[in-house]
């Protein structure tokens, strides 16, 4: 039975952590709407234009089409908003609220165009040369859950899972609440009380802190025969950094055995990795106002090193704390993301509009998680049962109103990876731009709005929470042309 010490004590368990499941594979698969301000103003339809510094990480043909040389950078301004709640379970969330509020360097570009001699090249008249780096995925992002669960408890959860299992067979969770009295033996060792077993109603609170980006640096190299095709191949070198702080509260126990108050679980996860891939694209002018733009992207293999801590704190009347909490878990395993297939069509409007529409394919389920000690059969299962191959659809416009103005607009459509469609957590975005052209200076401005739904749930097990999501940017750009 739990016992009751007017003390606090702390237990360290030592553990080998393995946290690594599909929803690291899917989060580090994903992309967002990222380059230069004319690139997503366009609602990023740019893989048959090219000649802009982003299209060397979606299209790298587009660096081909470069006739100058060019230097170019991005400011980002980032807010994330959660404006809804939905809960399919008996939680009632009166506080809810989801915010990212970040400011970065998106892009750094820099193109050396090399023009050819007739005479020298015959028809091959360009080598040009890109090397720089885009974001391809922001990670901050902070959300919190506060309300009454009438149906659901993780003290519950964590009982329910701990029944029939001796300590050593316990989960790390399981241990942390054993060794913090929030559920104990009761007559044998495999048979178990919980603090919270007779609560019907209690608070309950999730808050969640995530940081970092995923950041593509790259090298690229285009060439151009009879200025009609154009050829272009990116080398790739992705990384990834991204931290997790969760905390699950419970309190508000009234009958609670023994007293119990409140309890919390908190876990930190911390994750940088790094990859390689290769991509291959072209661009044929059909003739001066269609262009078609084709690009292969090759899956990205990553090496990820992951850092892992978990802590639990219960807390019973007269002032009676528990803590216990892990060992610093490492743990380095292999992640294959899906390969892309993008597709493009532009139209150019006697050189004053611009129309173009992108689509861009992928398949979720076949990336691939993979380590020296561990063969994650479990996990690659679950990949290929809850994901699917979707498809992102870009359609972008461009109007020059001045031989020194244009102004742009355009829509994107980012399907849901999962297979099941009451999960559906595709995204639209709106996007919105100008740009500005001095001599061999310009300045380009962006704003784009995006708008999803997410399942949350609090824990395993747990039913899941309904969110929906906007989010604002505001990315600026500048360069010149040399």
């Amino acid at each position: 039975m739990i016992k009751r010490l007017n003390l606090v004590t702390a237990f360290i368990i030592g553990l080998t952590l393995q946290a690594q499941n599909h929803i690291d594979a899917l989060r580090y698969s994903q992309e967002s709407l990222w380059g230069s301000a004319r690139y997503v103003a366009m609602g990023g339809a740019f893989g048959a234009l090219g000649s802009n510094g982003s299209t060397a990480s979606f299209n790298p043909a587009g660096i081909a089409t470069f006739t100058n040389g060019q230097f170019s950078g991005s400011f980002n301004l980032n807010q994330f908003d959660s404006d809804g709640f939905e809960s399919t379970s008996g939680f009632n969330s009166p506080a809810s609220f989801t915010k990212r509020n970040s400011a970065s360097i998106p892009n750094l570009n820099y193109v050396s165009a090399n023009i050819l001699s007739p005479d020298e090249s015959g028809d091959w008249d360009r080598v040009n040369f890109g090397i720089g780096f885009n974001r391809l995925d922001d990670y901050n992002k902070y959300t919190y859950l506060e309300g009454t669960n009438s149906e659901n408890s993780l003290g519950t959860y964590i009982l329910n899972n701990a029944e029939g299992n001796s300590f050593d067979n316990l989960s790390t969770l399981e241990q942390l609440a054993f060794n913090t009295y929030l559920i104990d033996t009761i007559g044998s060792a495999t048979t178990y009380t919980g603090a919270t077993q007779s609560i019907t109603n209690r608070t309950q609170s999730y808050r969640s802190r995530t940081s970092g980006s995923k950041n593509e640096f790259y090298i690229s190299f285009g060439t151009a025969y009879q200025k009609k095709l154009f050829l272009g191949a990116t080398l790739g070198f992705p990384s990834i950094k991204y931290r997790e702080r969760t905390n699950i509260t419970e309190s508000n126990f009234e009958g609670a055995n023994d007293g119990l108050e409140s309890f919390n679980y908190a876990s930190d996860l911390y994750v940088e990795g790094a990859g390689i891939n290769l991509k291959l694209g072209l661009i044929y002018k059909i003739d001066d106002a269609i262009r078609y733009g084709f690009a292969l992207h090759t899956p990205t293999y990553y090496e990820i090193h992951e850092e892992y801590s978990s802590s639990m704190q219960t807390n019973f009347a007269n002032d009676t704390t528990f803590d216990a909490g892990t060992y610093l878990g490492l743990f380095d395993y292999e992640l294959s993301t899906p390969f892309k297939i993008i597709n493009s069509l532009s139209f150019v409007l006697n050189k004053r509009a611009i129309i173009s529409i992108e689509h861009e394919y992928l398949d979720y389920s076949s990336a691939q998680l993979n380590a020296e000690y561990y063969a994650f059969v479990e996990e690659n299962e679950t990949i290929d049962i809850a994901y699917s191959s979707t498809s992102n659809v870009r359609i972008g416009s461009e109007l020059r109103v001045h031989p020194q103005l244009s102004v742009r607009g355009g829509y994107a459509y980012y399907g849901s990876p999962f297979t099941n469609t009451n999960n559906d957590s595709s995204t639209e975005f709106l996007t919105f731009g100008f740009g500005l052209q001095v001599n061999q200076y310009f300045f380009d401005f962006a704003l784009i709005r995006s708008y999803n739904n997410s399942n949350l749930s609090l824990y395993s097990g747990s039913e899941e929470a309904r969110l929906s999501n906007r989010n604002e940017q505001i990315v600026i750009s500048g360069g010149f042309k040399f």
